[in-house]
């Protein structure tokens, strides 16, 4: 009985380390070609364009747009379109005839608040205000009463400052509605736009005045979100703008930090970009397109979810899953550069979770 118990009981031994031998030498040793793997969810390799074409216009970068706070008239208007001023001269005026009579009121005003105040203050230094306020109190405590007459002096000097203040403030506000009539350029440039071409018509703070410095103009581009990352101060570009029959080379001098949306509701980073030649052949308003040379050569870009560790991605080699390990750079969204380890030709599982685990030991 003993002699069975013991044959049985190796026999379930062998069977045990054989199964686990077994399993151990699944997990290590990778399946053939020919089996099947499991995950079948693959895509191409995306890598970073070269280079970045870019839609865009000819403009300047110091260009200001000026308009009148207020409706009137325009008696003054000596320039036009093309012409070229210089910073401090007047380019639009209008009427100000009423404006000065009501700095001249407020002056008048101001002259009299000015004679009262200084009376109120003489008459507190002589006592005579004191002398016209105390009788007006018949309270029989004398201490008491000094002190409610003093109170009521004070408010009346206080009344007098503020009187003297508000009429300084009204001549300040009537001299800068004559300023703000006056509409003068503030750098040296051309004038580009005028919405009015002669003097003597209504305007409102609509119409506007354009003006531009031609020693600043750059081609504006008007990159996309995703294109940005790879545009640096620096680039070289070649700039192909419309009616200019050969191509400008060029070269990326800012980057906007914010992003605007344009006309068609898309929304944009806008770079710009300068070349000698922009001011010789052509001219302002300009369209045209920018080809932008990149520093992304040789970077693939994938989904995020599919490195494992920050290190490693798992590639499809001819239906065989292959861990292979990376270099990693920026992410964008849901998707991670890769720097190095992936090629144009190699695909990439998207679904690594499907791998089995009991094939290939996942990190």
């Amino acid at each position: 009985m003993k002699i069975k118990y013991l044959l049985a009981t190796t026999f379930f031994i062998v069977i045990f380390v054989s199964c686990e031998f077994l399993i151990f030498n699944l997990l290590l040793t990778p399946p053939s070609a020919n089996e099947n793997s499991g995950p079948t969810t693959t895509a191409s390799v995306k890598f970073v364009n070269s280079t970045i074409t870019s839609t865009g216009t000819i403009t300047a970068q110091n260009r200001a747009t000026l308009n009148f706070q207020t409706s009137g008239k325009l008696v003054y208007l000596p320039f036009k379109e093309g012409d070229t001023v210089t910073v401090g001269r007047t380019i639009a005026k209008l009427d100000t005839y009423a404006l000065q009579r009501q700095l001249t009121v407020a002056l008048n005003n101001y002259r009299t608040t000015r004679n009262t105040f200084d009376q109120t203050q003489q008459n507190a230094q002589d006592n005579v205000l004191k002398t016209q306020i105390a009788p007006t109190y018949n309270n029989n405590n004398a201490f008491e009463n000094s002190i409610v007459v003093n109170d009521a002096l004070k408010r009346l000097v206080d009344q007098s400052q503020a009187g003297l203040d508000n009429s300084v403030i009204n001549v300040d506000l009537a001299n800068y509605a004559i300023q703000l009539s006056t509409l003068n350029s503030p750098i040296n440039g051309i004038i580009l736009h005028q919405d009015v071409s002669v003097a003597g018509l209504n305007v409102t703070p609509a119409t506007s005045f354009v003006i531009a410095d031609p020693s600043t103009m750059v081609f504006r581009a008007n990159v996309s979100v995703e294109d940005i990352y790879y545009v640096a101060v620096g680039n070289s570009v070649s700039l192909a703008v419309d009616g200019v029959p050969a191509k400008l080379d060029g070269t990326v001098i800012k980057i906007y930090p914010s992003k605007v949306t344009l006309a068609n509701g898309q929304s944009v980073y806008q770079v710009d970009i300068s070349s000698p030649e922009l001011t010789k052949q052509t001219k302002f308003d300009l369209t045209g397109t920018a080809i932008i040379s990149t520093n992304s050569q040789n970077v693939a870009l994938v989904p995020a979810w599919t490195v494992l560790s920050g290190k490693y991605i798992w590639t499809n080699n001819s239906g065989v899953p292959a861990l292979r390990f990376i270099t990693v750079g920026k992410i964008h969204a849901n998707e991670i550069e890769v720097t190095d380890g992936l090629s144009p030709t190699d695909k990439i599982i998207v679904d690594p979770k499907s791998i089995p685990s009991t094939q290939y030991p996942l990190l």
